[in-house]
């Protein structure tokens, strides 16, 4: 941190190249995403998703790559008010592929600003996979409870409840890092992602697990999708009441439950 900013650079985790990442405070109620002469209010920027990360647009088409870490982290520790996010690079900092880094920034940063209301959740709402064997859906609650499954070849199912709070997501969520399948790598690299990967900012899941000082708990891998959907959420631009069911999900899913939760 530096004179009340929060200053990160790194290679993006898919470009490979130099990124920064400027938090400060400001005086909106909102969380104010910056890039080049680009400003708007989180929610309103037009989002993206696939299983490799989440994207956010404005109306000029200027993208921000993999923004799902460090929104993570401001839904995480209730910071959905009162900062200025300002982007360089066309991508988030990979970092150490999680929020814990972050978390410990924001931390000594401090809160600023009221944390918007919650949006209420009245009715399921669901969105599926093609299939119908994925999908991420809302049910009403008193406060945010996830329930997520993942299941991948290597490491079967996992399952894994969270109910959130800032104590809970910095002890059990932040710290879960993230992952690819080492028969995709390949892939992703010739078609222009994943190539800032390594095993500083990530875990290869193949015959064996390859991980920089071995998993942090046996089920990193859908805590780390409960760290992914926090930060997806994130685009409402506010808190969520609600206890979320996701199977198999991720970004897509994600971001199209929070679209429909916006339109409610």
């Amino acid at each position: 941190m530096n004179d009340g900013k929060i200053i990160l650079e790194g290679c993006g985790l898919h470009s490979g190249k130099n990124c920064r990442l400027v938090i400060e405070r400001c005086d909106s109620p909102e969380i104010l995403i910056r890039s080049g002469n680009n400003e708007l209010p989180l929610r309103m920027l037009k989002t993206s998703g696939t299983n490799r990360g989440s994207d956010y647009a404005f109306p000029d088409g200027t993208t921000i790559r993999t923004c799902e870490h460090v929104l993570s982290a401001l839904y995480g520790l209730g910071m959905l008010s009162g900062l200025s996010l300002n982007v360089e690079g066309g991508e988030i900092p990979a970092l150490d592929g999680c929020s814990r880094i972050l978390c410990g920034e924001l931390d000594a940063l401090g809160h600023v600003g009221n944390e918007p209301p919650a949006l209420e959740v009245h009715e399921p709402v669901m969105v599926c996979g093609n299939d119908r064997t994925r999908f991420v859906a809302a049910f009403p609650s008193d406060g945010l409870h996830v329930t997520y499954t993942v299941e991948y070849e290597h490491v079967g199912a996992q399952v894994y409840d969270y109910t959130h709070s800032p104590e809970n997501y910095r002890e059990n969520i932040s710290g879960a890092r993230t992952f690819a399948m080492k028969s995709d790598i390949e892939y992703l690299r010739a078609h222009g992602m994943a190539l800032g990967g390594s095993l500083d900012n990530a875990i290869v899941i193949g015959d064996t697990i390859e991980a920089k000082g071995g998993l942090r708990w046996p089920d990193e891998f859908v805590r780390h999708k409960v760290l992914d959907l926090l930060g997806d959420i994130a685009s409402l631009g506010r808190p969520l009441n609600a206890h979320i069911i996701a199977v198999r999900a991720g970004h897509e899913l994600h971001l199209r439950l929070a679209e429909k939760l916006k339109g409610e």
